[in-house]
Protein backbone atom coordinates (compact mmCIF):
# COMPACT_ATOMS: atom_id res chain seq x y z
CA UNK A 1 0.00 0.00 0.00
CA UNK A 2 2.54 2.64 -1.40
CA UNK A 3 1.90 6.78 0.24
CA UNK A 4 -0.14 5.11 3.31
CA UNK A 5 2.24 5.32 6.88
CA UNK A 6 2.62 2.11 8.56
CA UNK A 7 0.96 3.89 11.72
CA UNK A 8 -2.52 3.95 9.40
CA UNK A 9 -2.38 0.36 8.24
CA UNK A 10 -1.84 -0.91 11.68
CA UNK A 11 -4.37 1.12 13.17
CA UNK A 12 -6.34 0.21 9.68
CA UNK A 13 -6.14 -3.56 10.63
CA UNK A 14 -7.31 -2.89 13.69
CA UNK A 15 -10.04 -0.70 14.72
CA UNK A 16 -9.74 -0.67 18.42
CA UNK A 17 -6.72 1.29 18.73
CA UNK A 18 -8.29 3.96 16.34
CA UNK A 19 -6.82 7.36 18.08
CA UNK A 20 -5.69 5.47 21.37
CA UNK A 21 -2.06 5.43 20.75
CA UNK A 22 -1.23 4.34 24.59
CA UNK A 23 -2.72 1.37 24.00
CA UNK A 24 -0.91 0.98 20.99
CA UNK A 25 2.28 1.21 22.92
CA UNK A 26 1.37 -1.28 25.08
CA UNK A 27 0.13 -3.93 23.16
CA UNK A 28 3.18 -3.67 21.32
CA UNK A 29 5.36 -4.30 24.10
CA UNK A 30 3.25 -7.16 25.35
CA UNK A 31 4.08 -8.81 22.28
CA UNK A 32 7.38 -8.34 22.63
CA UNK A 33 7.66 -9.66 26.33
CA UNK A 34 5.49 -13.07 24.81
CA UNK A 35 8.09 -13.51 22.27
CA UNK A 36 11.24 -13.27 24.28
CA UNK A 37 9.33 -15.91 27.00
CA UNK A 38 8.70 -18.34 24.41
CA UNK A 39 12.08 -17.74 23.01
CA UNK A 40 13.49 -18.49 26.52
CA UNK A 41 11.32 -21.37 27.33
CA UNK A 42 12.26 -23.06 24.07
CA UNK A 43 16.37 -22.39 24.82
CA UNK A 44 15.64 -23.90 28.51
CA UNK A 45 13.90 -26.81 26.89
CA UNK A 46 16.67 -27.49 24.53
CA UNK A 47 19.13 -27.21 26.91
CA UNK A 48 17.24 -29.73 29.86
CA UNK A 49 16.88 -32.43 26.80
CA UNK A 50 20.29 -32.36 26.24
CA UNK A 51 21.76 -32.17 29.62
CA UNK A 52 23.54 -35.05 31.06
CA UNK A 53 24.01 -36.41 27.46
CA UNK A 54 27.55 -38.17 27.32
CA UNK A 55 28.97 -36.92 23.77
CA UNK A 56 30.21 -38.78 20.89
CA UNK A 57 32.85 -40.97 21.67
CA UNK A 58 35.77 -40.33 19.73
CA UNK A 59 39.11 -42.36 18.68
CA UNK A 60 40.93 -40.87 21.16
CA UNK A 61 38.43 -42.07 23.64
CA UNK A 62 38.07 -45.72 22.33
CA UNK A 63 41.99 -45.62 22.43
CA UNK A 64 41.91 -44.56 25.79
CA UNK A 65 39.31 -46.89 27.39
CA UNK A 66 40.99 -50.03 25.48
CA UNK A 67 44.37 -49.37 27.32
CA UNK A 68 42.96 -48.86 30.36
CA UNK A 69 43.64 -45.28 30.15
CA UNK A 70 40.36 -43.19 30.50
CA UNK A 71 39.16 -40.93 32.96
CA UNK A 72 36.19 -42.56 33.38
CA UNK A 73 38.44 -46.03 34.85
CA UNK A 74 40.35 -43.87 36.98
CA UNK A 75 37.40 -41.68 38.78
CA UNK A 76 39.45 -41.20 42.40
CA UNK A 77 42.55 -39.76 40.94
CA UNK A 78 41.01 -36.02 40.12
CA UNK A 79 43.24 -36.12 37.28
CA UNK A 80 44.60 -37.06 34.02
CA UNK A 81 47.00 -36.83 30.77
CA UNK A 82 45.68 -36.32 27.34
CA UNK A 83 47.90 -37.91 24.57
CA UNK A 84 49.36 -36.54 22.28
CA UNK A 85 48.68 -38.86 19.73
CA UNK A 86 46.20 -41.57 19.66
CA UNK A 87 45.29 -43.45 16.93
CA UNK A 88 42.69 -46.38 17.11
CA UNK A 89 42.25 -49.36 14.59
CA UNK A 90 41.74 -53.03 13.70
CA UNK A 91 43.74 -55.82 12.75
CA UNK A 92 43.44 -57.78 9.66
CA UNK A 93 41.71 -60.43 11.84
CA UNK A 94 39.26 -57.50 13.14
CA UNK A 95 40.71 -57.20 16.42
CA UNK A 96 41.00 -53.45 17.72
CA UNK A 97 44.31 -52.16 18.34
CA UNK A 98 45.25 -48.73 19.88
CA UNK A 99 48.09 -46.75 19.25
CA UNK A 100 48.93 -43.79 22.28
CA UNK A 101 51.74 -41.19 22.83
CA UNK A 102 51.70 -39.11 26.00
CA UNK A 103 54.19 -36.33 27.17
CA UNK A 104 54.93 -35.39 30.12
CA UNK A 105 56.96 -32.60 30.64
CA UNK A 106 58.47 -33.16 34.53
CA UNK A 107 58.54 -32.01 38.07
CA UNK A 108 54.82 -31.63 39.21
CA UNK A 109 53.70 -33.27 35.96
CA UNK A 110 56.37 -36.19 35.29
CA UNK A 111 57.28 -39.09 34.56
CA UNK A 112 56.38 -40.48 38.46
CA UNK A 113 52.89 -38.25 38.98
CA UNK A 114 52.00 -40.31 35.61
CA UNK A 115 52.81 -44.08 36.68
CA UNK A 116 51.15 -42.82 40.22
CA UNK A 117 47.98 -41.65 38.46
CA UNK A 118 47.50 -44.54 36.63
CA UNK A 119 48.93 -47.22 38.96
CA UNK A 120 51.36 -48.49 36.90
CA UNK A 121 54.82 -50.20 37.90
CA UNK A 122 58.34 -48.82 37.30
CA UNK A 123 60.01 -49.57 33.86
CA UNK A 124 62.06 -51.99 33.55
CA UNK A 125 64.87 -53.27 31.22
CA UNK A 126 65.00 -51.25 27.83
CA UNK A 127 63.44 -53.43 25.08
CA UNK A 128 62.94 -52.43 21.06
CA UNK A 129 59.77 -50.97 20.13
CA UNK A 130 57.14 -52.88 18.19
CA UNK A 131 57.47 -51.73 14.44
CA UNK A 132 53.40 -50.40 13.72
CA UNK A 133 53.64 -48.69 17.12
CA UNK A 134 56.73 -46.59 15.73
CA UNK A 135 54.94 -46.37 12.43
CA UNK A 136 51.34 -45.69 13.79
CA UNK A 137 52.83 -42.58 15.98
CA UNK A 138 54.66 -40.92 13.00
CA UNK A 139 58.02 -42.86 12.96
CA UNK A 140 59.98 -40.03 15.53
CA UNK A 141 60.03 -42.95 18.47
CA UNK A 142 63.43 -44.12 19.71
CA UNK A 143 64.53 -47.87 18.39
CA UNK A 144 64.03 -49.02 22.12
CA UNK A 145 62.92 -47.84 25.05
CA UNK A 146 62.40 -49.12 28.72
CA UNK A 147 59.20 -51.05 28.96
CA UNK A 148 57.39 -51.38 32.35
CA UNK A 149 56.81 -54.67 33.80
CA UNK A 150 53.92 -56.09 34.14
CA UNK A 151 52.20 -56.95 37.05
CA UNK A 152 52.99 -60.39 39.11
CA UNK A 153 50.35 -62.99 38.82
CA UNK A 154 49.15 -63.25 42.26
CA UNK A 155 49.58 -66.69 44.13
CA UNK A 156 46.53 -68.45 45.37
CA UNK A 157 47.51 -69.74 48.85
CA UNK A 158 43.73 -71.18 49.72
CA UNK A 159 44.73 -74.67 50.48
CA UNK A 160 41.91 -77.35 49.10
CA UNK A 161 39.46 -78.07 52.45
CA UNK A 162 40.41 -81.85 53.92
CA UNK A 163 37.86 -84.22 53.06
CA UNK A 164 36.51 -85.19 56.06
CA UNK A 165 37.55 -89.25 57.07
CA UNK A 166 34.46 -91.36 57.91
CA UNK A 167 35.42 -94.48 58.97
CA UNK A 168 33.33 -97.09 59.37
CA UNK A 169 32.66 -98.53 62.90
CA UNK A 170 30.94 -102.37 63.57
CA UNK A 171 28.21 -103.15 65.36
CA UNK A 172 28.43 -104.36 68.67
CA UNK A 173 27.29 -108.25 69.35
CA UNK A 174 23.82 -108.64 70.42
CA UNK A 175 24.08 -109.82 74.28
CA UNK A 176 23.24 -113.37 75.10
CA UNK A 177 19.40 -114.37 76.12
CA UNK A 178 18.73 -114.45 80.11
CA UNK A 179 19.66 -117.94 81.11
CA UNK A 180 22.01 -118.40 78.26
CA UNK A 181 25.86 -118.81 78.49
CA UNK A 182 27.40 -117.76 75.63
CA UNK A 183 30.19 -120.23 75.24
CA UNK A 184 34.15 -119.16 74.40
CA UNK A 185 35.52 -120.10 71.61
CA UNK A 186 39.12 -120.41 72.38
CA UNK A 187 38.17 -122.47 76.08
CA UNK A 188 38.53 -126.19 75.65
CA UNK A 189 35.12 -128.33 76.18
CA UNK A 190 34.43 -129.80 79.84
CA UNK A 191 33.40 -133.81 79.41
CA UNK A 192 32.14 -133.60 82.92
CA UNK A 193 29.74 -130.21 81.82
CA UNK A 194 28.88 -131.87 78.58
CA UNK A 195 27.71 -134.78 80.35
CA UNK A 196 25.91 -132.82 82.80
CA UNK A 197 25.12 -134.41 86.49
CA UNK A 198 24.25 -137.74 87.55
CA UNK A 199 20.53 -138.34 87.56
CA UNK A 200 19.53 -138.74 91.43
CA UNK A 201 16.89 -141.44 91.85
CA UNK A 202 16.33 -140.32 95.41
CA UNK A 203 15.54 -136.89 95.16
CA UNK A 204 12.08 -135.70 94.51
CA UNK A 205 12.80 -132.77 92.74
CA UNK A 206 12.61 -131.82 89.24
CA UNK A 207 15.76 -132.18 86.90
CA UNK A 208 17.58 -128.76 86.58
CA UNK A 209 17.39 -128.02 82.38
CA UNK A 210 20.43 -129.13 80.74
CA UNK A 211 22.36 -125.84 80.04
CA UNK A 212 22.50 -124.94 75.89
CA UNK A 213 25.83 -123.86 74.88
CA UNK A 214 25.19 -120.83 72.02
CA UNK A 215 27.28 -120.74 68.79
CA UNK A 216 29.84 -118.01 68.98
CA UNK A 217 27.92 -114.75 66.94
CA UNK A 218 30.04 -114.03 64.01
CA UNK A 219 31.13 -110.52 64.03
CA UNK A 220 29.78 -108.39 60.71
CA UNK A 221 32.80 -107.57 58.36
CA UNK A 222 32.71 -103.41 58.57
CA UNK A 223 31.29 -102.22 54.93
CA UNK A 224 32.90 -99.33 53.61
CA UNK A 225 30.93 -96.41 53.21
CA UNK A 226 31.55 -94.30 49.97
CA UNK A 227 32.32 -90.75 50.40
CA UNK A 228 29.15 -88.73 48.58
CA UNK A 229 30.58 -86.76 45.55
CA UNK A 230 29.44 -83.47 47.69
CA UNK A 231 32.49 -84.21 50.28
CA UNK A 232 35.22 -84.22 47.30
CA UNK A 233 37.41 -81.15 46.99
CA UNK A 234 36.94 -79.53 43.43
CA UNK A 235 40.09 -78.08 41.80
CA UNK A 236 40.31 -74.70 41.55
CA UNK A 237 39.92 -73.48 37.96
CA UNK A 238 42.63 -72.17 35.94
CA UNK A 239 43.51 -68.31 36.22
CA UNK A 240 42.48 -66.91 33.24
CA UNK A 241 44.46 -63.54 31.61
CA UNK A 242 42.78 -60.63 30.34
CA UNK A 243 42.17 -60.75 27.14
CA UNK A 244 43.24 -57.18 26.55
CA UNK A 245 47.10 -57.18 26.23
CA UNK A 246 48.88 -53.58 26.49
CA UNK A 247 52.45 -52.67 26.15
CA UNK A 248 54.09 -49.45 27.52
CA UNK A 249 57.38 -47.81 26.90
CA UNK A 250 58.93 -44.63 28.51
CA UNK A 251 61.69 -42.75 26.84
CA UNK A 252 63.31 -39.85 29.01
CA UNK A 253 63.73 -36.69 26.73
CA UNK A 254 67.09 -35.46 26.81
CA UNK A 255 68.27 -32.01 28.31
CA UNK A 256 64.60 -31.73 29.21
CA UNK A 257 63.60 -31.24 32.85
CA UNK A 258 63.77 -34.08 35.43
CA UNK A 259 60.78 -36.48 34.89
CA UNK A 260 59.81 -34.96 31.44
CA UNK A 261 59.49 -37.88 28.98
CA UNK A 262 57.70 -40.01 25.96
CA UNK A 263 55.53 -42.65 26.78
CA UNK A 264 54.41 -45.03 23.81
CA UNK A 265 51.84 -47.48 24.89
CA UNK A 266 50.53 -50.37 22.17
CA UNK A 267 46.83 -52.00 23.19
CA UNK A 268 45.37 -54.92 21.69
CA UNK A 269 41.93 -56.42 22.69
Amino acid sequence: MDGIPPERVVTDSWPALHGRPVLRRTVAVGLVLCVSVAAALVVRGVNSLTAGRVGRETDRDRAELLAGLHPSQHPGVGRSYVPVGAIYTHTPDGAPIAYLHYRVAGKDVGLGDFLRAYDLPAPGPAAPLPADLTAALGGDGPAEAPELLPDPEPTSTTAASPTPSLTPTADPAPPAPSGLQAADPDAEPDPDAEAGPAPDLDDDTPEPAPSVTLPPTPTPTPTPTPIPPSLTPTPAPPRTHPQTTRRIYVATIPGAAPGAADIYIRATG
